[in-house]
């Protein structure tokens, strides 16, 4: 269904990984454009070649592990465009098996993180591809999210996502024969949402805080049996401070994905 399309998706991808790196919180140790030092080990001992620095990996080499060891892996030529793509950035993010679990919790298959024919089928029969891609998104964004390398790298991700998630969905569009114009319709509806999204995390976030603020004013106000036990109002503040940065959070990614939203919208009217 979407043989062609490796092609369109590979570009995409190799934007979001870029070049050698060895960062220490990086559980995957070094890697070039993606590919960690263990994958191209493995890759080139079952090629029959001697060991070398991840490096001095090839542009060939890259395309070939990305082809062969994530995008087959989740069957993305059987899927329709825009999860395709969705499912393919996750499986190379995250692995093919957490990727395509996300690709089937968004539409209702066996979560197993094996591409069969239930997978595929269902995925072929999705009636809102967009909404599945925006699911898909969610659900590895909540992942990443659990992660102890997300104080570290949680910036980028939530970004990676949300630009994968807008150009998933306008290669869905496209492909069901939308016009740039009716995309830009589609793609402005979320856009909305989004902002809207953002606007009441920010709401709740200030909300939170205020009561925050309250409860560290107020303490002589309480029962004096409560005011007697400090540890209570420090665990009570600390609940109200962790509400606050989650609703900030939230309110980021609302924003990263309005800023992803708008840079499409941006780019589809200079085709215009």
């Amino acid at each position: 269904m979407a043989q062609a399309n490796f092609k369109n998706c590979y570009p995409k991808l190799r934007r979001h990984e870029g070049g050698f790196v060895n960062h220490p919180d990086d559980p995957g140790g070094a890697t070039n454009k993606g590919i960690t030092q263990a994958t191209y080990d493995w890759w080139l001992k079952l090629a029959g070649l001697p060991r070398r620095s991840v490096r001095h990996i090839t542009d060939a080499e890259v395309a070939e592990i990305y082809r062969e060891q994530y995008w087959n892996k989740c069957r993305a030529d059987d899927l329709p465009w825009g999860i395709d793509y969705a499912t393919f950035d996750g499986a190379v993010n995250s692995g093919p098996k957490r990727g395509v679990k996300w690709l089937q919790k968004a539409i209702g298959a066996g979560v197993d993180g094996v591409a069969g024919n239930e997978t595929v089928d269902k995925a072929r029969r999705s009636v809102e591809r967009t909404a599945v891609i925006r699911r898909m998104c969610a659900y590895r964004l909540g992942f990443l999210q659990r992660l102890r390398t997300f104080s570290t790298f949680g910036r980028g991700w939530t970004r990676r996502v949300a630009e994968v998630e807008v150009d998933a969905t306008q290669m869905a569009l496209e492909n069901l024969g939308y016009q740039p114009e009716d995309q830009s319709k589609k793609l402005s509806a979320t856009a909305d949402a989004a902002n809207q999204e953002k606007k009441r995390q920010d709401k709740a976030a200030k909300a939170t805080g205020s009561a925050g603020a309250a409860s560290g004013v107020s303490a002589d106000q309480l029962d004096p049996s409560f005011a007697l036990q400090p540890e209570l109002l420090w665990l009570v503040a600390g609940v109200l401070v962790c509400g606050a940065l989650f609703y900030l959070y939230k309110r980021h990614v609302s924003g990263e994905r309005l800023e992803a939203y708008r840079r499409k919208l941006h780019s589809i009217a200079e085709t215009l």
